[in-house]
């Protein structure tokens, strides 16, 4: 076999071979892609601090998302039939990031009595070339307290 045609040849399998993998490149960052936008969504937690509102269950839910909105807040969603609101994510530095975020979940205790339960989670990031996937979200007592102390005294107020 010529020189000539032994390079045809080779030029011809590499140049197929890379086109067989691009699109298992482009797979794999739609993959990584989607895993990044899950990772931000908003998840159930199941613990945080709770207190006890006298008040009706929908005045306690109205008046808990204005507190939240006039604090500043952007709600992400808040759904009175299932008594959660969750505000968007408030991402804070520039190449490690922290992305903290409200979940408020209220419970119908009577016609008159509310228990809300507020978990602030916390989720980390790398954004250096390219963007990682947020962590699993984490409670923050403390600024979970701070904020059900401010919502439980709040309402009366409004």
């Amino acid at each position: 076999m010529s020189l000539h045609r032994r390079n045809i040849i080779l030029v011809t399998a590499l140049t197929t071979a890379g086109l067989s993998l691009h699109p298992v490149g482009a797979q794999l960052h739609e993959r990584k892609q989607v895993q990044i936008e899950q990772s931000a969504e908003a998840t159930n937690v199941p613990s945080g601090v709770t207190f006890q509102s006298a008040l009706a269950y929908e005045k306690c839910f109205e008046r808990i998302a204005n507190f939240l909105k006039r604090d500043g807040h952007e709600i992400e969603i808040g759904n009175k039939e299932g008594g959660y609101i969750v505000t968007a994510m408030e991402i804070a530095g520039k190449y490690t990031q922290t992305g903290t975020r409200i979940h408020v979940t209220l419970i119908k205790d009577s016609n008159t009595q509310t228990s809300v339960r507020v978990a602030v989670t916390i989720q980390k990031r790398k954004k250096l070339l390219s963007i990682e996937p947020w962590s699993e979200p984490k409670v923050d007592t403390a600024q979970s307290t701070k904020i059900a102390a401010d919502l439980e005294h709040a309402p009366k107020a409004l």
